[in-house]
């Protein structure tokens, strides 16, 4: 596709239109070979294979069939695939079948992953001679507004659970882009919608079934098979078991959504995240704060480099949201801003379009990221390069005001910081894998003895490990993957970071 018609094609109709025809939500964007994709001759299916085939009521590609390398190539969002080969692809049609293929899986001695939405840039769920588990087909959305919770399969958008959830007023904090699966969001922490007020997408699990490492399709809650439970909020792809449903909390979705976005030359870099460090725990709970540089203009062709400051309130007043979007003009430096939009009303649609366009589907990505709770004094000198020596038009680098304000319930996710920072590097042609992928890797190590942890989901695992979890929530869950999968059946951690080397 070219770079014009790329665009074109994410326009916020042409993206609405995609979401309801369900050519995103159901996985079947075209998957795009990597370079090192391998061919298989076909082969003869053993009697054991076959019998998989025909007891799942959804679709099954094992490696030797046609279908195969496309059903592995939509397991994963970005175009460079990783080169890592299952032995069998399981796309489930609703539990029963994640219990059948879980059993024979535990029954021929196979490794699973799990994938709800792809998202996620390391794709720990892909392994070689494993079955890969594809959730993307189950796509019910049960809500209650009596209780202000939903059900969901994992595999569902987040942006069509908040578009169900909007039938009733209410909304929960899902990532921000329209793409995103809500079971790898939530498992993995997520920072969502009004997250600093409403909490991660790890806190509003107040409910999943689940298939055990035994195939037993259970329910788990605070109450009730609660070592799951705490697991799944925060583990990620350390989870020992396959999420089949969600149940989530809800808000009352707030009226008065108000953006305010100021662009700054790359020459006042230090002094506006010398301010921006200054306030950081001045910003009000229920505004987004975030700062950004991209170097690419509405083509994706080069552009000179911007600083753009962007806050985003979301309340129940106009008169709340200009008090928490006043604290733009604090920066010494604002009298200096290139353009200024202030104020100006937004919905929760054009929102999950502009993060689209931020991450684009048909291009090749790579990411890391890093927690720090560093002074401006140590941390803004060792930001200029991070900010600006961007690899390509579209890779951008971005920082967001997290600054906690409260420390976090008993759950797995046991990490964060002041801010987060995250750099993205974003490419189109696979001759370039090797020094795009290489680049957010080698800048934030740059930053690594200002670092207190990283993200989960937007990490670099493999190539950059860093701590993910607390001491005690690493060892709890430990502890907890060896009472419940003894055998290590579900795959975990796509790093050497985990307590044993599962990256093979």
């Amino acid at each position: 596709m070219e770079k014009s018609d790329r665009t074109a094609s994410l326009s916020r109709r042409n993206v609405l239109k995609r979401i309801v025809a369900g050519s995103l939500a159901l996985g079947s964007l075209p998957a795009v070979a990597d370079s090192g994709a391998r061919s298989v001759a076909a082969v003869e299916l053993s009697l054991a294979q076959r019998a998989l085939k025909r007891s799942v009521k959804g679709t099954v590609f094992w490696k030797s069939e046609p279908g195969y390398e496309l059903a592995r190539g939509s397991a994963v969002w970005r175009a460079n695939k990783p080169n890592r080969f299952p032995a069998v692809v399981v796309i489930p049609k609703d539990a029963a079948d994640v219990v059948t293929a879980v059993r024979y899986a535990k029954k021929h001695g196979l490794k699973v992953g799990t994938r709800s939405g792809g998202h996620s840039w390391q794709s720990p769920h892909v392994r070689d001679g494993a079955m890969l588990l594809d959730l993307s087909i189950m796509q019910n959305i049960e809500v209650d507004p009596a209780t202000q919770t939903v059900w969901t399969n994992p595999g569902v958008f987040g942006s069509a659970v908040n578009f169900e959830l909007a039938r009733h007023g209410l909304i929960t904090p899902t990532a921000h882009h329209i793409d995103v699966g809500i079971g790898g969001f939530v498992l993995c922490g997520g920072f969502g919608w009004n997250s600093r007020l409403w909490g991660t997408g790890s806190e509003h699990i107040v409910g999943l079934e689940l298939v055990t490492a035994n195939g037993d399709l259970i329910e788990a809650d605070a109450d009730r098979n609660s070592d799951f439970y705490w697991a799944a909020r925060g583990a990620g792809a350390g989870f020992f078991g396959v999420v089949t449903r969600l149940r989530l909390a809800a808000h009352p979705n707030p009226p008065v959504w108000r953006l305010s976005v100021y662009s700054y030359p790359v020459e006042l870099l230090e002094d506006v995240f010398t301010w921006a460090r200054g306030i950081s725990d001045q910003v009000a709970p229920n505004v987004e704060l975030v700062i950004t540089t991209s170097a690419h203009d509405d083509a994706g062709a080069w552009a000179p480099i911007r600083i753009t400051v962007a806050a985003l309130a979301i309340t129940d007043t106009e008169a709340e949201a200009a008090n928490g979007l006043a604290i733009l003009d604090t920066c010494p430096v604002v009298d200096k801003a290139i353009k200024r939009r202030d104020k100006q009303p937004t919905v929760l649609v054009d929102r999950y379009v502009s993060g689209m366009l931020a991450d684009p589907p048909g291009y090749r990505f790579a990411c890391d990221n890093m927690y720090t709770n560093a002074p401006a004094s140590e941390l803004v000198p060792k930001l200029r390069e991070l900010f600006t020596q961007l690899p390509s038009p579209r890779s951008h680098v971005f920082w967001f005001n997290w600054a906690p304000l409260r420390h976090w319930p008993d759950m797995a996710l046991s990490v964060q910081g002041d801010i987060y920072l995250g750099a993205y590097s974003v490419w189109e042609n696979a001759a370039d894998d090797e020094r795009m992928e290489r680049w957010p890797v080698e800048q934030i190590r740059k930053l690594e003895s200002l670092s207190i942890g990283g993200q989960m989901n937007d990490e670099n695992m493999l190539a950059h490990p860093q701590r993910y979890l607390s001491e005690a929530a690493a060892a709890r869950l430990k502890a907890l993957r060896a009472k419940h999968d003894p055998q290590q059946m579900f795959v975990s951690y796509l790093s050497s970071w985990s307590s044993k080397d599962e990256s093979r």
